[in-house]
């Protein structure tokens, strides 16, 4: 990719952002809302319209009505809102760099600005690597793929399909313009706009100096610049509206206003509606408002707003499966279809049969979800910062409703997610306040006691930073060079997409041919061809207690239309007896097969090893085609734009 291609698109993003806060100052105008704070007016006004934003596209996406011209047309009707703010947005952005200028008087904070906007370039040039994440192959940006074009039906082949929310419509969006790098982009944007935010928030909690330090440690972590820059999920875009909740909250009690209070609630809402685990935002946050005012009015209004804001996913699983939580509560809302084998995996995978405990657990939890990590979510990605300042928070003004409000709800999202998941990436969204939270903790201690304590605390920070930077270092090296175009888009893929040289070899083998593809293996980002995904752990069609029979799998793969499977190099262990049965009939011909490279595990790991790959024909009568198919290197394409091609929708499993 040239310099030039990155300079477009970033121009892309701030003129995007531009129109988003242009018509959102005006919409916040129009409801009364004012703030001193420059820097919060522009985040408030580019969250009400982004959130609203997701919303539009959310419901074009259900008829099928999000393609270019819908898109282009929404981005018209922004800018006929928001076209007497431009002039406002230029002189905010002008009285802002100047406060900025004044407000960077010494060498130390200069030198902290420009160390974050470095990183932040950095992550920028990351995102425009192409897409490598794996749950971003599996599910964000395969989900959107199969969707574009057509009016939305989850894909019941795919468990995940009902886990999208309204920030994947950004994804679609992108999708539909023909570029998964102005999703990934966005994604980016989502971190800037949330690093932005803790910046507000700790500037009303510490000195400028201990801001600068909290922002700059919030781009370093690496759980952050990982999920803004190339992991494909659109989880930063919940810390952003779950910082900004927590900002309107405490405007909407001191003093008491119901428009801010209903602002909060929006914001809230908007978190609740990106993911599942974002629910526990509203939900706290409205017992900390019922504390802090007690009365039905302002629950009732935050509630409302709430709902508003993000409850359009739970309401379509709600719609096509029973279940608004699909597949967690199943069992009991639609007995009759429930998939216990894929149930339980997906338990399995997001750690609920380990949630709960005994106090004494609760206690060490925190502990164990930086010291280990790895068996906690990748808990150790946000670094051992918050975990040892934890002692400072009790030096905090407890008189201040923000830090009350900020505690309540960190405290609480900590709390629900060692009672179910005790997944530590599932933090990310009260990550912002944590960060704010044990920071003035540190500049409240390091003023009033010893300078032992100072010196500890800058000695924790450093390292702390270190650490970050090395570990960004480390991981854009491996990006990096692909996207300054030293490094070849395929061999890249080849070197760091899994299942990528699975995926490419399964394309060139059944170009033209009709019919969908049976396959097992995870990433289906790189399929450009119809596939049915029969890993019984992640579909929710392959139950294995109805499909374990020989026949009924045979006439299954006959109703939905499949002509070939994918065995890569195994069937699942579920299913293995009873496609190895069809294979053994001849009811399974081996069509092509080929040794490809893939990682062994996750990509995480890095280890490597050869993977046989055979493609079976499922109609007996085209035995006369089986041959062995092994591609050569200079024949695999590079990376293929998206196409609305894979799994159409499937029916729910026959009883």
């Amino acid at each position: 990719m040239s310099f030039l291609t990155a300079l477009l698109f970033f121009l892309g993003i701030v003129a995007f952002l531009g129109l988003c806060v242009a018509a959102g100052l005006q919409l916040f105008a129009l409801f009364r809302f004012s703030t001193q704070n420059r820097l919060e007016s522009l985040l408030f006004s580019a969250g009400i319209a982004l959130s609203l934003l997701q919303v539009g596209f959310f419901f074009l996406s259900l008829g099928g009505w999000l393609t270019r011209f819908s898109i282009y047309f929404t981005l018209l009707v922004l800018a006929l809102v928001g076209w007497r703010k431009f002039t406002a947005v230029w002189h905010l952005l002008r009285n802002g760099f100047h406060s900025t200028l004044q407000l960077l008087k010494t060498p130390a904070r200069r030198a902290a600005a420009f160390a974050i906007g470095i990183f932040l370039s950095v992550d920028f040039l990351m995102a425009l690597a192409p897409l490598t994440g794996s749950d971003a192959l599996h599910y964000h940006f395969t989900i959107p793929l199969l969707q574009m074009g057509r009016p939305y039906h989850p894909d019941v082949s795919l468990s995940s399909s009902f886990f999208t929310g309204q920030a994947h419509l950004f994804i679609l969006a992108a999708l539909t313009l023909g570029s998964e790098t102005i999703g990934l982009c966005l994604l980016w944007l989502g971190g800037v706009l949330t690093a932005a935010a803790i910046w507000c928030l700790a500037r009303q909690l510490m000195p400028c100096d201990w801001a600068l330090l909290a922002t700059l440690t919030f781009t370093l972590t690496p759980l952050v610049f990982w999920q803004m820059s190339v992991s494909g999920a659109p989880d930063i875009w919940m810390a952003f509206y779950t910082t900004l909740a927590v900002l309107a909250a405490r405007r909407g009690i001191a003093p008491q206003s119901s428009r801010w209070v209903a602002l909060a609630g929006f914001f809230a809402g908007a978190a609740a509606g990106v993911k599942y685990t974002g629910w526990t935002v509203p939900a706290t946050l409205l017992v900390w408002l019922l504390v802090e005012a007690p009365g039905l009015r302002n629950a009732i209004i935050f509630t409302a707003s709430s709902l508003a804001a993000g409850i359009y996913p739970l309401l379509r699983n709600f719609w096509f499966a029973g279940d608004p939580f699909f597949p967690f509560l199943t069992r009991w809302l639609a007995p009759d279809r429930v998939n216990f084998y894929a149930l339980g995996a997906v338990l399995a995978e997001t750690h609920i049969s380990r949630g709960g405990g005994s106090w004494l657990a609760a206690l060490a939890y925190p502990f164990l979800v930086v010291l280990k990590g790895n068996e906690y979510g990748v808990g150790h990605y946000f670094g051992p910062l918050v975990l040892s300042f934890a002692p400072l928070l009790f030096t905090l003004r407890r008189d201040d409703p923000l830090v009350r409000a900020a505690v309540f709800v960190w405290g609480g999202c900590f709390l629900f997610n060692w009672l179910t998941s005790e997944m530590g990436r599932y933090l990310l969204p009260v990550y912002p306040l944590a960060l704010a939270l044990v920071f003035s903790g540190a500049a409240l201690a390091t003023r009033e006691k010893a300078a032992l304590v100072r010196r500890m605390c800058g000695a924790v920070i450093a390292l702390f930073l270190l650490f970050g930077t090395l570990s960004l270092v480390q991981y854009a090296k491996d990006f990096l060079p692909v996207t300054l175009g030293s490094e070849p888009c395929e061999q890249f893929l080849e070197r760091m997409a899994p299942d990528y040289n699975i995926a490419t070899f399964v394309n060139r083998a059944l170009a033209g041919q009709s019919g969908k593809t049976v396959v097992f293996f995870r990433h289906l980002y790189y399929l450009r061809l119809p596939f049915l995904n029969a890993n019984p752990a992640t579909s929710w069609l392959m139950d294995p207690r109805r499909y374990s029979n020989p026949d009924q799998l045979l006439s299954l793969l006959r109703e939905q239309d499949v002509r070939w499977v994918v065995k890569s190099p195994d069937y699942p262990p579920a299913l293995r007896d009873a496609f190895s049965a069809l294979e053994r009939d001849g009811k399974l011909l081996t069509f092509a097969e080929a040794e490809v490279e893939n990682f062994a595990s996750w990509r995480l790991y890095g280890t490597r090893q050869r993977t046989h790959v055979t493609i079976l024909n499922v109609h007996s009568e085209l035995s006369a085609l089986a041959r062995n198919f092994v591609p050569s290197s200079d024949e695999v394409s590079c990376h293929v734009p998206p196409r609305a091609v894979g799994g159409l929708p499937c029916a729910w499993p026959r009883e």
